[in-house]
């Protein structure tokens, strides 16, 4: 359940990239393996959003160029490997871990990591997926990693998942596994360290290797699942990737060996190409077994040797493919893609190269550094176009990728604003010619220099509290890249030498050994394709290369504005809280503040202030103002700074804010480390009194309209935002405005709601983290205690706080126009709401849970009509009575009727027939873990338990009872709260899925 300014929102910064919130800029690319728990934030956000128990990897990532490669640092190594990537290099790994090689070649990497304490995680790496298929495997490398869940040597196909349940892992949060191109992960998070827990997740594990039972019977039953998961992934995005690979790799087997495969596979292939690719892929020489946690090496080794060392190697194991040739391109070759649903049109520079693997080594690394380097200077340029009243572009990217160690790819884009893509070529053929003629300025490259130093010297300060299922996950995607697992102070070693040496003449040497003299791919994707686009693409390029261009103009950097805010303020009364171990005072201004010192996150602190009362109070019949109130107010700047300027003043320093609207609130978030404390307070102050409401910020915003108008035509969010706005009964407050309306918001309009709300409104400020407390208040009292007075209580607004939820029981349907077969199906029953709702949310949590595994039974594992049919709870603390407990299921499009009525029966049966112990428990063990991980986990602390314990007087007595509460629910209680509330009744049922007039007027 989503209310539709997320979904709107997320369309503003997926699609156009229109909010520039004022924050760090992002490092280039690092050219050396990165920290392993960093080069898993991405993966791990990914896999937690899977709530099956297998995926695939090869969906397109964001969008940030026309060109949809599969972002991946996976590679097809030439065999499988025998060693460890230090045995080749001059880079030590980290004396912690402990690399060892079983005599059948599996090899294993532990880790001994104490945060979170307890807990372990494993990974089993397979250097296998979808490249070594045959052609009547193609989708199988995915399909086995489904089926290794569905029966093996030592579980029967419906013990696995609840015998997991009972020991508080849950399916999809803590058991996963992904399939890509050339590798399968198996990851496994196990709450405890107790021998029954350790022990059945090294069972799990062995199986996985060669204990599938891979019955015909489960076979044909999964079949439909893994349909099912193709449709949920297939996208114009997807299809638009296929058929971009095609142009740029046409000989290539990648083209041919997408991970979920094709549908005549998926439904017929026999039991024996199964077995097939299993045993002859699934060996211990391409085994590499992660393990990562609160253990001792010298136990899990021995572990590891009982567990793995049987296993046998086929005498003919499967190898590796030839992946094809790399066509050579002469000069500038056109391409055009087009699909009328694609949310912008999208213009590149390709340039594609055969490559072969190169081994870890400093040398190595550092020869990365330069273009890293360039490539973030173009993308500044890029965003700085962007803003240029009437730009033709919205945003623009350069970078360079590795494919599988056989394709090395570069690739120069922009986004293109209103579809004006013949004026927009010329900005980036210039803006191209300008880097290769004349390279970069020094402002330029200090900025990104300070900006990836400072990326490594955080990751040597954050190393002491790196979580161990992040670090497991990193490493298990870098196995086949080859890269070294060294230490943060090694990979800040090496870059400080080579920043040393790195200036704007060696940045441009690299830019133009990378870009000169190649050919090139002309990309063009759009709408509509235009009557002979490669040739007027052609000539628009050769046109816009025959004028002359100048060298980038030099820029220096100004000082931070903001360091005064008047005389500082004291603290008028403080209370500690001993058994929370934080702390709440009220300054003399009136703002709220509370703290809490922790080591969860060494050498971070995050910051959280609330203010005012966000919507409730947003004007009436504005119906996406707040939309374009946030977007302006971070794409603004300050008065002093635009976001441009930030960005150079901000360099290399950890500081940065985003701005929110939320039912009953408005937020200002941070994080920022002990040493820049000073400046991101300085910086949330200077955005509460003098935020910047730039034109170019309106502008940007303007340029995203169409694109977000754009994807709500013709993708699911459209439709989920019309559900939202009608279950909020019209409530404009929540609706979904017109494109005209959208548009014709005005800077006066966001300035005039937002300005009482920042300057005078109630404000409670919350910080968490690894701070000293006698730095910390003073810094606080010269910043946001020297602010004007605040009001000392929030407006009660009770009528602002109802809305009219739809009568039920009710159906009703939801559509948007487009090709993709994909439909979603809801079934919501009405609750009483969250807002002072907490114990009951409790037990509709639970019922979520429960409801969530039966709807995986019968949905996912008996019908295979869905991949990832789920249930939870849901509802607003700001608005009162506004609360569900909603099951979503994605499938095909003609079986959402279907699908929601199973849902709905299910809910019933639960109401009608209760619950029972052992169901109970295997919901609520998987939850106890997690509540139990969050004590420890800096978010929860900040955004549950602080955020708003003054303005909520009794959420810490809430929070003190929290786990004993969960523990004492009884099914007598879950069947009291579904016989109330899961009735036909209280059912609403909306069908979402493609209008099939739309289709057949195409």
């Amino acid at each position: 359940m989503r209310n539709p300014a997320p979904i709107i929102l997320s369309l503003i910064l997926a699609a156009a990239a229109a909010a520039l919130i004022i924050r760090s800029p992002k490092a280039p690319p690092p050219p050396a393996a990165p920290p392993a728990e960093v080069a898993a934030e991405t993966a791990s956000k990914e896999e937690a959003a899977k709530t099956g128990a297998a995926g695939e990897s090869s969906k397109p990532p964001s969008g940030d160029s026309g060109v949809v490669f599969v972002k991946t640092d996976a590679s097809v190594a030439e065999a499988p490997a025998k060693t460890w990537p230090q045995e080749q290099s001059d880079i030590p790994a980290d004396p912690k871990a402990v690399f060892g090689k079983l005599p059948n070649g599996m090899r294993y990497l532990i880790y001994p990591n104490a945060e979170p304490p307890g807990r372990v995680s494993l990974r089993m790496h397979i250097a296998a997926g979808s490249l070594m298929e045959a052609d009547d495997q193609r989708g199988l490398a995915h399909f086995l990693e489904h089926m290794v869940f569905n029966g093996s040597k030592n579980f029967t196909p419906d013990e696995l998942i609840p015998r997991m349940q009972r020991l508080g892992i849950a399916f999809g949060a803590h058991v996963n596994a992904y399939t890509s191109f050339d590798e399968t992960v198996y990851m496994l998070d196990l709450p405890d360290l107790s021998k029954e827990t350790m022990d059945l997740g090294f069972t799990v594990m062995r199986d996985f290797g060669d204990g599938a039972k891979l019955d015909i019977e489960e076979i044909d039953k999964e079949r439909g699942v893994i349909l099912s998961e193709k449709t949920s992934r297939d996208s114009v995005g997807y299809r638009l990737m296929e058929q971009q690979f095609e142009e740029l790799l046409p000989s290539s087997l990648v083209t041919k060996r997408f991970p979920i495969g094709i549908e005549d596979v998926i439904s017929k292939a026999p039991r024996e190409r199964f077995v097939d690719f299993y045993t002859r892929y699934y060996t211990p020489e391409r085994m590499t077994f992660v393990v990562v946690g609160d253990i001792k090496p010298e136990e899990i080794e021995a572990k590891i040797k009982e567990s793995f060392s049987s296993l046998m190697n086929p005498q003919e194991p499967g190898k590796n493919p030839a992946l094809g040739e790399i066509p050579n391109v002469e000069g500038i070759k056109p391409a055009v893609f087009s699909d009328k649903e694609v949310p912008a049109t999208e213009l590149s520079l390709v340039s594609v190269r055969p490559f072969s693997p190169v081994a870890d080594t400093r040398t190595r690394r550092l020869s990365l550094l330069p273009l890293g380097i360039a490539h973030a200077a173009i993308g500044r340029r890029f965003e700085r176009i962007a803003k240029q009243d009437g730009s033709a572009i919205a945003k623009g990217s350069a970078s360079r990728d590795e494919l599988f160690n056989y394709a090395e790819l570069g690739s120069f884009d922009v986004t293109v604003t209103d579809d004006r893509w013949q004026e927009a070529l010329p900005i980036l053929e210039k803006e191209y010619r300008r880097a290769l003629e004349f390279g970069f300025t020094d402002a330029e490259i200090a900025e990104a220099k300070a900006n990836i130093l400072n990326s490594y010297q955080q990751a040597v300060k954050t190393a002491p509290s790196r979580k161990s299922e992040g670090l497991a996950t990193g490493i298990a995607r870098s196995i086949n890249d080859g890269s070294v697992f060294s230490t943060p102070e090694t990979n800040l070693e090496i870059i400080e030498k080579g920043l040393d040496t790195i200036t704007p003449e060696t940045c441009h040497a690299a830019f133009r050994e990378f870009w000169a003299d190649r050919g090139l791919h002309l990309v063009l994707t759009t709408k509509v394709e235009p009557e002979n686009a490669r040739g007027v693409l052609q000539s628009i390029y050769e046109e816009s290369r025959s004028e002359k261009v100048e060298a980038p103009e030099q820029k220096g950097a100004a000082a931070f504005g903001y360091t005064e805010f008047g005389a500082a303020g004291t603290v008028k009364s403080q209370k500690n809280v001993e058994d929370l171990g934080l702390t709440q005072a009220v300054l003399s201004n009136g703002v709220r503040l509370n703290f809490k010192q922790t080591d969860f996150e060494k050498g971070s602190i995050r910051l959280l202030a609330r203010i005012g009362s966000g919507k409730l109070t947003q004007p009436k019949d504005t119906p996406g103002l707040d939309l374009f109130a946030s977007s302006v107010f971070d794409a603004g700047g300050l008065g002093k700074h635009s976001v441009d300027d930030l960005q150079q003043i901000l360099a290399g320093k950890n500081v940065g804010t985003g701005f929110a609207i939320s039912d009953d609130v408005f937020t200002l978030s941070g994080r920022t480390t002990p040493e820049d404390l000073e400046l991101q307070l300085q910086l949330m102050c200077a955005q509460l009194t003098d935020p910047g409401y730039r034109d170019e910020a309106m502008a940007q915003f303007k340029k995203a309209v169409p694109m977000i108008f754009q994807q709500l035509k013709h993708s699911p969010a459209g439709a989920q935002a019309g559900m939202d706005a009608w279950l909020h009964g019209g409530d404009s407050r929540f609706g979904v405005p017109d494109e005209a309306k959208l548009s014709s918001y005005t800077l006066e309009d966001a300035k005039k709601w937002l300005t009482p709300a920042l300057t005078k409104d109630y404000l409670e400020l919350s910080i968490v983290g690894d701070f000293d407390e006698s730095t910390l208040l003073p810094l606080v009292l010269k910043t946001f205690g020297a602010l004007p007075a605040r009001a000392e209580e929030k407006p009660a607004l009770a009528a602002a706080r109802k809305v009219t939820v739809p009568k039920s029981p009710a159906e009703k349907t939801f559509t948007y126009e487009s090709k993709i077969p994909q439909g979603t199906a809801m079934v919501i029953w009405k609750t009483d709401g969250l807002r002072g709702n907490t114990k009951l949310f409790r037990r509709l949590n639970l019922l979520g849970e429960i409801l969530t595994d039966r709807l995986r039974k019968e949905i996912r594992e008996k019908l295979g009509a869905a991949y990832s049919p789920n249930a939870g709870a849901n509802g607003s603390e700001g608005l009162e009575g506004f609360g569900f407990l909603a099951a979503e299921c994605v499938g095909k499009a003609e079986d959402t009727k279907r699908l929601a009525d199973i849902a709905a029966e299910l809910g019933a049966t639960l109401a009608k027939d209760g619950t029972d112990d052992d169901e109970l428990e295997r919901a609520r063990k998987p939850l106890q873990a997690q509540l139990e991980k969050s004590k420890r986990d800096n978010t929860y602390w900040l955004g549950t338990v602080m955020a708003q314990s003054q303005e909520d007087k009794e959420r810490l007595d809430l929070i003190r009872g929290r786990d004993a509460d969960y523990a004492s629910i009884t099914t007598k209680d879950l069947d009291e709260v579904a016989k109330k509330y899961l009735t036909e009744k209280s059912v609403l049922k909306v069908l979402i899925h493609p209008d099939p007039a739309a289709k057949e007027g195409e």
